[in-house]
């Protein structure tokens, strides 16, 4: 099966990678990395945390905070949004910030030659065959971190667990967000003993400090107003968000609206409604407020998490479309109540411990958000227990990052001792 898949991704997948880098720089950025021609060489060994994109790139900077080893960190991501943002905050802790090679053999070989890796660990579930088993032929230990499996991919990988078996037995341990995506990797095909239900590190975000939490109120003039943000918003859902902010606006005549674009390439779209609609808007980039705009579009990259801040209701979006939502904690973190349209299949468990607790709602349409949003906006209380009980979520289910690391110290120190 090996053998297939090698055919398959050297001679189709690459083909069609390279053919699609001539029309999207954004597919064929880091190219060079990419194939294992790093222009460096690492003599001390390192540790190496590979994170897809953005998302990835978060949860790995929670883990290296934590992480005690004396090791050089050598950071991966697949994405340019992904690099970009791990340069933008984690320079400082990384030696070196680049791509993941392909998943072939010479440019793994390449790549291990130049990062010369004590141990890697794989943030949440990045499934490489031939990566895996050059790991397992070298002795170097190789982690899932806060792993999951939707149920979408489940499916899809239990018909091919005879191939999945023989690639995550090449893994030396899977920590799991949930007990169902433990039992998913297993039904998948990983050995049993070495999959462990750790916890998820998204719910240990930093808590901001009090200067932070009034920071972007005073950068966009918000203070004495009411603010609503549309956060990752993506093209179909444009037009009737900002339709519902219009209608919410004609009761609350102080709201304002600070709407974040997940794809920066789509501010356009967004500002074409904006112009027709008739409202007053500026950017985050030229350093606009709300004196004299009624939305505010956020066209930074990075930043979202912290605008949050800003704001008194936070709509999570990705949600009112096919995407499956985006998480919900970087609101949280900031007593912020959530709302999310009914698609949140990429964070439902996430969702299930908030909305248990009262601090986060999933709406069925456009008709009840704006009904949910009223609400918020109209009862002060109500509004104030909301927050406490963001709050009291985020205690409840910290850990997992405490857990990871002193499961992967303890791992490697019975290891070494061993040999």
């Amino acid at each position: 099966m090996l053998k297939i898949y090698n055919f398959l991704y050297e001679t189709i997948g690459i083909f069609i990678i390279k053919l699609l880098g001539h029309f999207s720089q954004k597919i064929c950025a880091g190219e060079k990395e990419k194939f294992g021609n790093y222009g460096f060489k690492f003599l001390n060994r390192t540790i190496w945390i590979h994170a897809v994109s953005v998302g990835e790139v978060m949860l790995a900077q929670t883990l290296i905070n934590k992480l005690n080893f004396k090791n050089d960190i050598v950071l991966t991501t697949s994405t340019p949004q992904g690099q970009e943002l791990a340069k933008s905050k984690l320079s400082d802790k990384c030696k070196m910030i680049t791509y993941f090679p392909y998943d072939t053999k010479k440019a793994i070989d390449n790549a291990i030659k130049a990062i010369n890796p004590e141990m890697v660990i794989i943030m949440e579930t990045e499934i490489w065959p031939n990566f895996s088993k050059r790991m397992k032929e070298l002795a170097i230990p190789l982690f899932i971190v806060n792993g999951r499996i939707s149920e979408r991919t489940f499916k899809s990988y239990k018909r091919l667990s005879f191939f999945f078996r023989e690639v995550l037995a090449n893994y030396s341990a899977i920590l799991t967000q949930t007990h169902e995506d433990a039992k998913r990797f297993v039904e998948i095909g990983a050995p049993e003993n070495r999959v462990i239900t750790s916890g998820n590190i998204k719910f240990d975000i930093e808590k901001p400090d009090d200067y932070l939490r009034h920071k972007y109120r005073l950068l966009f003039n918000a203070l004495g107003k009411k603010v609503a943000i549309f956060g990752s918003t993506h093209t179909e859902e444009n037009e009737q968000l900002i339709k519902t902010y219009l209608s919410l606006k004609e009761k609350n005549d102080d709201l304002k609206l600070i709407i974040a674009p997940r794809h920066l390439e789509k501010i356009q779209q967004i500002e074409k409604i904006l112009k027709f609609r008739g409202i007053n808007y500026g950017k985050r980039s030229e350093n606009s407020t709300f004196d004299n705009n009624d939305v505010i579009i956020l066209d930074t990259t990075g930043e979202l998490s912290k605008v949050y801040s800003a704001c008194d209701i936070c709509v999570i979006c990705g949600s009112f479309d096919k995407t499956g939502g985006h998480n919900p904690l970087e609101a949280t973190v900031w007593d912020k109540p959530v709302i999310s349209g009914p698609n949140i299949k990429n964070f439902k468990r996430i969702y299930k411990n908030l909305c248990d607790l009262d601090c986060a709602f999933v709406v069925k349409d456009y008709d009840e958000l704006e009904e949910k949003m009223a609400e918020l906006l109209d009862n002060e209380e109500y509004l104030e227990r909301v927050k406490e009980s963001c709050r009291r979520a985020l205690d409840k289910n910290r850990g997992a990052t405490d857990f990871t690391v002193k499961y992967i110290e303890k791992f490697c120190r019975e290891l070494y001792e061993n040999n």
